[in-house]
């Protein structure tokens, strides 16, 4: 059973890292090129496409959205971790687990609620037709992008929480993938 998490695992990450986090950096570096585009044409031409800032806005906020995921399957998240590290060196590990854990069961909580709430309002928007401000482009795939996100960082904190319940009781699953990479602030 645990070989086939770990497999399932594996592929899951290979597409949030590889697939979805190198097509959101190619949607921001699209973006970024469109703004400079833009400033080119803005600036020294005289003219602007219509939709350009719209473009540019909504492709670098995809992109971001895109990237949650990748940031939450490597835990690259920001953390206040001075309550922590206190009882680490406390020698209260298995208490720092069970508080790991129970943010990552909150996170599932969180992201697959607002992923079932996504899929209705994206729908919603794509049936009225609703546009950006310049008129042109459609508002749903943007929502989409962002429910798309918060499906992905679901299913990540369900394989999360499975490691850090494992790691609960004393065994140690996924050592190829990150138990705690924070950004401290």
């Amino acid at each position: 059973m645990e070989v086939a998490i770990d497999r399932l695992y594996r592929v899951v990450r290979f597409i949030v890292d590889k697939v979805i986090g190198y097509s959101a950096s190619f949607v921001m570096l699209g973006g970024t090129c469109l703004a400079i585009v833009e400033i080119f044409r803005r600036y020294i031409l005289g003219v602007v496409f219509d939709w350009g800032q719209d473009a540019v806005t909504y492709m670098m906020v995809s992109a971001i959205f895109l990237y949650f995921a990748t940031t939450q399957a490597k835990r690259s998240n920001l953390a206040m971790l001075a309550f922590i590290d206190f009882l680490r060196k406390r020698g209260h590990i298995k208490l720092v687990l069970t508080i790991r854990a129970s943010i990552t069961l909150l996170s599932l909580y969180l992201f697959t609620n607002f992923a079932l709430w996504g899929i209705p309002t994206f729908e919603r928007t794509a049936m009225l037709g609703r546009k950006t401000q310049s008129l042109v482009l459609e508002i749903w795939p943007f929502q989409l992008c962002l429910t798309i996100s918060f499906g992905l960082m679901a299913l990540i904190c369900l394989f999360q929480l499975y490691q850090d319940v494992q790691a609960i009781r004393g065994k140690a699953v996924f050592p190829w993938a990150p138990v705690e990479e924070h950004i401290e602030i």
